[in-house]
């Protein structure tokens, strides 16, 4: 199995939006869009979310050359918050889960909010009920700052998200 972890880029649109709508699909709780929102998005937003930024990227895992594996970096915009940025979309396929993807891919997100000049906090949400999401956040370096209960409501079925940050590495 080989793997390469990269920065998507608009030529990876087709392969990010079937990865994307498979994890809305595979895991509703996990995320705040739902697959029937995103289903009827054209591959022009596909494209806009695969262009990095300097304040955004999305970084895919690729296993034997597909796209299996993704997590969402974005920088605050406004000023008083333009010193935090979060992590959002972390994802990988349920067949190649407990290989340390989701960590490969997350690290490359961290590296890049670690590129980002004056980026001082890191901040995620997660599913209260994820466990393995949880202990790998916590694992590298997020902490749990609170609990939004009832966050999500998935086929009627409330979800408490929690929501953690971690200080970037090498500043306060």
């Amino acid at each position: 199995m080989s793997t390469l972890i990269r920065c998507l880029t608009p030529d990876d649109a087709a392969a990010l939006q079937a990865l994307r709508l498979e994890a809305l699909e595979q895991a509703p709780q996990a995320f705040g869009s739902s697959h029937e929102e995103e289903r009827g998005l054209g591959p022009d937003v596909f494209r806009l979310w695969a262009t990095p930024t300097e304040t955004s990227a999305i970084f895919g895992v690729f296993v034997d050359g597909r796209l299996a594996g993704m997590a969402g970096v974005g920088r605050q915009s406004r000023l008083k918050m333009r010193h935090k940025a979060h992590i959002w979309g972390v994802y990988v396929s349920p067949g190649l889960r407990g290989q340390g993807l989701a960590r490969q891919v997350l690290l490359a997100a961290l590296a890049r909010v670690e590129a980002m000049p004056g980026v001082q906090q890191v901040k995620l949400s997660v599913s209260a009920g994820n466990a393995s999401a949880l202990a790998l956040y916590e694992a590298l370096g997020f902490q749990t700052y609170g609990r939004e209960p009832a966050a999500l409501c998935v086929d009627g079925m409330m979800h408490d998200e929690l929501l953690m940050a971690r200080p970037v590495a090498g500043r306060p």
